[in-house]
């Protein structure tokens, strides 16, 4: 543990994860101890309940042009003049309202993917090193590459890419929504389903490369390691047994070490990103509350735009968890990598 670099994970939990400490967490995980749930509830108590809060703030301002929308409807249906002037101011009020709820979302977003971005390099380090001690060079060299490429996927795919699009989904759901004339919904729509599987897909294909080419790689260092170890047996029988023993205990230990930093760095990194996940959450679920109160009011319009960006909402939801995800398979093929050799 010494030889391991710990500064990067230090430092990302400093920035991300105030209040954190890494070298506790991964000296109670290497004397067995499991993390301190009560600690870490605690903590998201802490950091997450003012942003949701302000949230659930934020769309329970909507409730009252609602109620007036409501009112208007039922005693003057199908008005017109002033009755369908107060009918679009309101609406104008609602959408300014959901649009903030759903800005909200993205910056949340926004952040979640720096945050995944920056774990990346900061956890590869540690790990990488651990996996050079046990003599898994081929793994280790592919830790940096595969940290690299998540990076990428995190910074140039979801954030320059995935962010911008959810923005202009938000544009197209307020035009859209201002007026009967303008119908832009399956562009939404589009938009859409072009970020929630576009973030998908990419999480599938990092799966499934980092899987093929670390099992490859691990196997190739597994019959190099047991080829050595042989050969050490083999030559001196007495006295290669007790190298043998030793070099067991000196890869479980390793492995202990190993898995320490990597719970250690998945709780970290999702202590940083809840706070973003939680309020991208908290957003969706309130514009689609809204949108089912509006429609049973007999508010179609501004149903429909709660509705539209409630998805805008899931949108920067998909790309955040997204990242984070694979973030998180990064870190566990790393775990993983060795335990053949125990």
């Amino acid at each position: 543990m010494e030889e391991a670099d710990l500064a990067g994970l230090e430092e990302f939990a400093g920035e991300y994860a105030a209040g954190l400490d890494v070298g506790e967490m991964i000296s109670e995980a290497l004397d067995g101890g499991i993390l301190n749930l009560e600690g870490v509830l605690g903590w998201l108590k802490e950091h997450a309940c003012a942003p949701v809060r302000d949230t659930l703030e934020a769309a329970g301002a909507m409730i009252a042009p609602a109620l007036l929308l409501a009112l208007l409807e039922c005693t003057l249906p199908g008005g017109r003049g002033a009755s369908s002037g107060a009918r679009l101011l309101l609406r104008m009020v609602l959408l300014l309202g959901f649009a903030g709820v759903a800005q909200s979302a993205i910056a949340a977003a926004e952040r979640c993917l720096q945050v995944a971005a920056r774990f990346a390099d900061a956890a590869a380090p540690a790990i990488a090193a651990l996996l050079t001690a046990m003599g898994m060079t081929g793994v280790a060299a592919l830790v940096s590459p595969a940290a690299a490429l998540a990076g990428d996927a995190a910074e140039n795919l979801f954030l320059r890419c995935g962010i911008p699009l959810c923005r202009w989904a938000l544009c197209c759901a307020i035009a859209g929504n201002l007026s009967a004339a303008v119908a832009l919904n399956r562009v939404t729509r589009l938009m859409r389903k072009a970020a929630n599987w576009g973030a998908g897909l990419a999480t599938t294909l990092f799966t499934a490369l980092l899987t093929l080419q670390g099992s490859v790689t691990e196997a190739a260092d597994g019959v190099a390691v047991r080829a050595a170890k042989y050969a050490v047996d083999s030559a001196a029988p007495v006295i290669g047994s007790g190298v043998s023993d030793a070099w067991e205990s000196y890869v479980a230990g390793l492995m202990a070490a190993k898995g320490a930093v990597g719970v250690s760095g998945i709780a970290t990194l999702l202590a940083a990103g809840f706070e973003p996940v939680a309020i991208c959450a908290t957003g969706m679920l309130a514009l689609n509350l809204a949108a089912a109160l509006l429609e049973a009011l007999g508010e179609r319009e501004a149903a429909r735009a709660a509705g539209e960006m409630g998805g805008v909402c899931q949108m920067a939801l998909s790309l955040g968890t997204g990242a984070l995800a694979i973030a998180t398979v990064l870190l566990g093929a790393a775990m993983a990598a060795g335990r053949s050799l125990i």
